[in-house]
């Protein structure tokens, strides 16, 4: 029987030509900005020194929804080369939030997977290689950097007790609504990786800043790997969750629980 050998092991050809297969090879970095100037130049340095470390080719696409200098920065880097793109949404195209920019960066990346990531450095670039991992070894369809997984992970940089208190209601709800959601300790988060397949025709209706909720309830994904992180201390800047985005979580809950109650419905006709 036809095989290859690795240090002494045999393996199968058609078992190798299938690990190629499903093997990705390029990464598109979206990341969703709204007035980040200050953090621009160090997040892709830092990016481009985790991703030395990987065979992964890749591309940062910046989606920005700013009113500051933030896409003047963007637009400096870009011109250094094409591994930095930028995606400009004027106040008129802004529908979705940070959600809705995630899903347009979705639409213009060129990678085999996609993998999300704050501008705020509050997600360390470091973890990078670490989030893309399973996807490389087939093991997953979608990883998700997590604050609560594990003694490795710490949720930390959520800066007020609101936002920690809101953070556990809203993971609570996540999982009492929503049973695809349960073998994710971090629903809400917005550090996370996944193959171009499991949004591509997926039935996204962004809203707010949880798209990965969004991504966990109507993607097609069957596998799920955590790998657990620290979140960071905002380094510039000030957060734009507050309770508003609270009000437009519950929303969205309300909305998203409705169509699945239809899409279930549907399903048993």
């Amino acid at each position: 029987m036809n095989s290859t050998s690795t240090r002494g092991a045999t393996t199968p050809l058609g078992l190798v030509e299938h690990i190629k297969s499903r093997a990705p090879h390029s990464v598109s970095l979206i990341v969703p900005t709204r007035n980040e100037a200050a953090n621009i130049r160090p997040l892709v340095a830092r990016v481009t020194a985790a991703m030395s470390r990987t065979d992964w080719h890749w591309e940062l696409v910046f989606v920005d929804d700013s009113d500051d200098d933030t896409p003047d920065v963007v637009s400096t880097l870009e011109r250094l080369g094409d591994q930095v793109r930028l995606r400009w949404r004027a106040p008129r195209e802004r529908s979705g939030g940070l959600s809705g920019a995630v899903t347009a960066g979705f639409a213009d990346a060129r990678g085999e997977v996609f993998a999300v990531i704050d501008g705020d450095l509050q997600h360390p670039p470091e973890l990078l290689p670490s989030l893309l991992a399973p996807l490389a070894s087939g093991s997953a369809d979608l990883v998700v950097a997590s604050r609560y997984a594990g003694t490795d992970a710490d949720s930390a940089g959520l800066a007020s007790r609101y936002r920690r208190i809101a953070s556990h209601a809203g993971r609570l709800a996540a999982h009492v609504f929503f049973k695809r959601t349960r073998t994710v300790s971090d629903p809400l988060g917005g550090y996370f990786a996944l193959r171009r397949s499991v949004v591509d025709d997926a039935d996204l209706q962004p809203h707010g800043f949880k798209i990965l909720l969004e991504v966990l309830v109507r993607g097609h994904w069957t596998s799920v790997v955590e790998v657990p992180y620290k979140f960071a201390e905002r380094a510039t800047g000030t957060s734009k969750a507050g309770w508003r985005e609270g009000v437009r979580f519950a929303r969205h809950v309300v909305r998203l629980q409705a169509g699945t109650a239809r899409h279930g419905q549907a399903a048993e006709r």
